[in-house]
């Protein structure tokens, strides 16, 4: 693990860009360099990645496995040419979503094994994990509320199209990963922005 790599989690509408833009500003107003990230994304080859997997058009004929594997492949790109190399320069890197989202998503919501992902996960990120990752937790209802009054999306891609029982397994996991790995924490992402940002800044704090 690297202190200085923090990742947000959480499903969409929980808050993540903006607590990251916010994080950002805190570190930056203490003299330190941040690189900001987020998944599946971030370099010519994850980016090209990302269009297959949320390409609406590849709803129902993209099998779990391969989801699996494509958004691995990504992390391991971006992890390549962008993220270690930043941290190995003692650049503070914020990530919105990195290892966990796939235990979330893929593992809790799809119903692939666990220990499975976890093997896959140690072969795309090796030792290159997040100091600290914060979930932002909220109902499933509150999401897509969010996301219907967010001017700013253009439609939804392949994964938001999926079915409400879907997010609840997705949020339900993501609690059941914050209780049970180290160095994860659960935030109650229904507060204000403000109240969710003066806890993520306590824990920076000394």
């Amino acid at each position: 693990m690297f202190k200085n790599f923090i990742c947000l989690e959480g499903i969409d509408g929980s808050g993540k860009s903006t607590q990251i833009a916010a994080l950002e500003n805190l570190f930056k107003s203490k003299g330190f360099e941040i690189l900001r990230v987020r998944e599946p994304g971030g370099t010519e080859i994850s980016e090209a990645v990302r269009q297959i997997l949320l390409d609406p058009a590849h709803k129902g004929k993209m099998s779990d496995i391969t989801e699996l594997l494509l958004y691995n492949a990504a992390r391991s790109q971006l992890l390549h040419e962008v993220i270690r190399p930043a941290l190995e320069k003692g650049v503070i890197v914020l990530a919105d979503r990195f290892a966990y989202s796939t235990l979330a998503y893929q593992g809790y919501g799809r119903g692939l094994s666990i220990d499975m992902i976890k093997n896959l996960l140690n072969i795309s990120c090796g030792d290159c994990f997040p100091g600290k990752t914060f979930i932002l937790d909220i109902p499933v209802s509150l999401s897509r509320e969010r996301q219907a009054n967010d001017g700013t999306r253009k439609g939804k891609d392949r994964i938001e199209q999926e079915k409400n029982d879907f997010f609840e397994r997705v949020r339900k996991g993501y609690q059941t990963i914050a209780r049970e790995m180290e160095n994860c924490f659960l935030l109650n992402a229904a507060a204000s922005p403000d109240d969710i940002f003066k806890l993520l800044a306590s824990h920076f704090d000394s």
